[in-house]
This record gives structure tokens, sequence and C-alpha cells, in this order.
């Protein structure tokens, strides 16, 4: 490899890293909110049902299907992924944040030629274990599907925040 190759290497596992954490931070949002807006769903459901059943009993039926659905879904809702994801989630963006804060901070070191090349090697291949034993910690046993659009933010993102804070490098 030459010279500068672990250089690029630890440059592309940096920005990886980078991106990597701004996608599970929007996974984090997205599972959020979805979280948030069925609650709002159910308990509003819930409410308008009982209140429409006191207010136009010759539809009792209508409310009392729209109670039954709602109950139900409330049920199956405890038992869906992306709500056991919101826990890990947070505490694995807030590693990955540290991770990425350390391997930045160490950069320096490897922009300008402080660290041969094996020892460049090395810590990016430390960096990944710690990514690993990161990710294995919170989501063992637990699949996070993936999600294109969010990625493709992430990516906008880690772009936008190495332009602005490395213009001398080249972004293409």
């Amino acid at each position: 490899m030459g010279e500068q190759g672990g250089q690029l290497q630890y440059w592309i596992e940096l920005q990886t890293l980078y991106t990597h954490s701004r996608y599970l931070e929007l996974y984090q949002l997205r599972s959020g909110n979805i979280e948030r807006m069925i609650g709002i769903v159910l308990a509003m459901t819930s409410s308008v049902s009982i209140g429409g059943w006191a207010i136009w009993r010759e539809y009792a039926f209508t409310w009392a299907v729209l109670i039954i659905a709602s109950q139900v879904v409330s049920v199956i809702y405890k038992f869906l992924p992306f709500k056991s994801r919101i826990k890990p989630l947070s505490s694995v963006g807030s590693e990955l944040s540290v991770l990425v804060d350390g391997a930045e901070h160490q950069s320096l070191e490897v922009a300008f030629g402080m660290m041969p090349e094996q020892e460049i090697n090395d810590l990016r291949f430390s960096i990944r274990a710690k990514k690993t034993a990161i990710m294995k910690s919170a989501f063992s046993g637990m699949a996070l599907p993936e999600n294109t659009q969010l990625m493709r933010k992430a990516e906008q993102r880690m772009s936008a925040y190495f332009k602005s804070h490395y213009p001398e490098l080249n972004h293409d």
C-alpha cells in the first residue's frame, strides 16, 4: 500500500463511523416519532369512541368496534419491534458519538503523517472493533432493518459536516 494508503483508509473509516452514528440517531428519532404517534392515535381513538358512544348511542356497534380495535392495537403495540429498539438506539448513539470524537481527534496525527502505516492500520481496526462491541452490546440478537432514506440523510449530514469542518479536503 502507498505512503498515504493508511491515511485514506482511516479517513474512510472515520466518515463511515460518523455516517453510522448519524444514521442511528435518525433511526432513534424516527422510532420515537412512530411510538408517539401510535400512542396519540390510541389515546384519541379510545377517548373519542367512549365519548361518541355516550352521545350517539345509535352507533354503539361502531364505537364498540373502535374501542375493541384500539385495545387490540394497544396489546400488539407492546410487542412491535421498533419499540424495543428505542432504548438501545439511544445508548448506541451516545457511545458511537464518543467514539467518533475520539477517532476525529486522532485523525490529526494520521493526517500529518505522525504515525507509521502499521499504527494507523491498528488504530483503524481498533475503532472498528470498538464499534462492533458497542453494536453487539446494545443489539444482541436484535436486527435493525435498513432504511435507505435515513441512510441517505445520514450520508448527507456526514458530507455537510466534513465539508464545513475540513474545507481543505477534496469532497468528491
